[in-house]
């Protein structure tokens, strides 16, 4: 295996891995910013308030996009 067909492989690794993660994690942020906004708005401090939409988003974005 030459350095160049190394590079080549690892590039696709890295290009492939972000295309796996930045849904997910698009859609945890887009929920912690509602559920934080939410929290200020409310005056509410609970710290499985922000975590449990979290989790149930990825979750659902992951089974959705498969």
């Amino acid at each position: 295996m030459t350095v160049e067909v190394f590079i080549d492989v690892v590039r696709e690794g890295i290009s492939t891995l972000i295309t796996i993660i930045i849904p997910p994690l698009l859609v945890s942020l887009a929920v912690g910013l509602v559920i934080s906004i939410f929290q200020a708005v409310t005056q509410i401090h609970e710290q499985t308030l922000t975590f449990a939409p979290r989790i149930i988003a990825i979750f659902l974005t992951i089974l959705v996009i498969g």
